[in-house]
């Protein structure tokens, strides 16, 4: 069965010449630009999904599989990302302001020019992720481990580090990250 998320929301919002892009969420669904807000995908398996483009802001994807999903370029505002599994995911150039991020998983996946402003990532698990060029200006990020992980020519400006561990990071062009920790 063929599910078509939020077209009546944004037909309504961008009237008769509206497009709508078909998602049916899954492993390895093709969901590039959906239209996404709200949706609720609590614990589902999304392993490998294109959400590149989409907007999901306030959707709920805590405790979901997102193991290698693609979120490049996408809207996830005040996103619900907390528990989800993300390794490998890419989030690059994805606008992530006030999305949270608590005690999810999320090694190797790549935040590079993603903007995390006010994001919650207080928790998680980001060892070998890419933060280059990244905004994460006034973050929630206690006791997140970043070991090995790169921060070059990011923003940290106000970011909550209380506990964080930054074991063998890259610093190099950061500003406000912590380079005497």
């Amino acid at each position: 069965m063929r599910t078509l998320l939020g077209a009546g929301a944004l037909a309504a919002s961008l009237g008769a010449a509206a497009q709508t892009t078909t998602c049916i969420p899954g492993p390895r669904a093709q969901c590039a630009g959906a239209d996404l807000r709200f949706a609720n995908l609590v614990g589902k398996d999304l392993q490998g999904a294109d959400f590149r483009g989409a907007n999901l802001s306030r959707a709920d994807l805590r405790a979901a599989n997102l193991v290698g999903a693609d979120f490049s370029d996408a809207t996830a505002l005040a996103t619900q990302f907390g528990k989800a599994y993300l390794a490998q995911a890419r989030f690059v150039r994805a606008r992530l302001v006030g999305a949270d991020f608590e005690s999810a998983r999320m090694s190797k996946s790549d935040f590079t020019q993603a903007d995390l402003s006010a994001a919650n990532l207080s928790g998680a698990w980001s060892i070998g992720t890419r933060y280059e060029g990244a905004r994460l200006d006034s973050a929630d990020v206690q006791e997140t481990k970043f070991s090995t992980s790169t921060f070059r020519n990011a923003s940290m400006r106000g970011t909550k580090l209380r506990f964080a561990v930054f074991s063998d990071v890259d610093f190099e062009g950061c500003t406000g990250c912590p380079l005497d920790w």
